[in-house]
């Protein structure tokens, strides 16, 4: 090989390798931008879960059969069954409600296991799990499984906090809080103290671990709230 045939090799390389990389640079960007675009965001308010004032169960099972489906959660048939959702009696789903399925809540062993499922931005409102005749109060800790979420708690405010619901501010106690993301767990920081959890703005599916829990040991700081099911009234 002469010295202008060596020459137009190397060439002819570097032409091919920049349009190699060129093509792998163009798909690593569509690939950013198709990640960018896979996220779980707000998509219902209260103008759809209510009508004329009633709550409409319909509406606010399809917004968390979508987020199953957004992150890859089977609806199974025990959820089906066992899943319920609440406003608290509110009015307020849109800020302030959540879904939820007891996979186990036994008394004789004292063990709870529960899913817990927040919209984006949606709030449970602040409470506590207090001793009743027959049972002590309940302990827990929690873990996200999908989206993230502000788990407030007792202790030293705590900057930046997100938005809070205008209908709860009025109910609230806590302002220390902690940022979980995917696999984060997190114990309750104290038995009997007031807590509740913030979901992100990509809503959150949250696993939560616990001693038995007794209904009547679910005191809310908003006097209004109480424990209701819009799937079986």
């Amino acid at each position: 090989m002469n010295a202008k045939q060596l020459t137009a090799s190397i060439l002819l390389s570097a032409l091919l390798l920049g349009g190699f990389t060129g093509c792998e640079t163009n798909k690593s960007k569509d690939n950013m931008v198709q990640t960018k675009e896979k996220v779980f965001t707000k998509k219902y308010t209260n103008a759809d879960f209510y009508v004329d004032g009633k709550f409409n169960g319909e509406v606010a099972l399809k917004a968390y059969l979508e987020m199953f489906e957004f992150y890859g959660v089977p609806f199974t048939d025990f959820m089906k069954e066992n899943m319920w959702i609440s406003d608290f009696g509110l009015g307020d789903f849109e800020h302030a409600g959540m879904a939820g399925v007891f996979w186990v809540n036994d008394p004789v062993n004292r063990h709870f296991g529960h899913e817990i499922y927040l919209l984006p931005g949606q709030m449970i409102p602040e409470h506590r799990h207090v001793a009743t005749p027959e049972y002590p109060a309940k302990f827990e800790s929690w873990m996200v499984r999908n989206g993230s979420a502000y788990n407030f708690g007792i202790g030293d405010p705590t900057p930046n906090p997100p938005a809070l619901p205008e209908s709860q501010k009025e109910a609230i106690t806590v302002s220390n809080f902690t940022y979980m993301k995917v696999g984060d767990i997190l114990p309750l920081k104290e038995l009997l103290s007031p807590h509740f959890l913030r979901a992100g703005d990509n809503g959150a599916i949250i696993s939560e671990f616990g001693t038995y829990q007794d209904g009547n040991g679910l005191k809310f700081t908003n006097q209004k709230a109480v424990f209701t099911d819009v799937l079986r009234p």
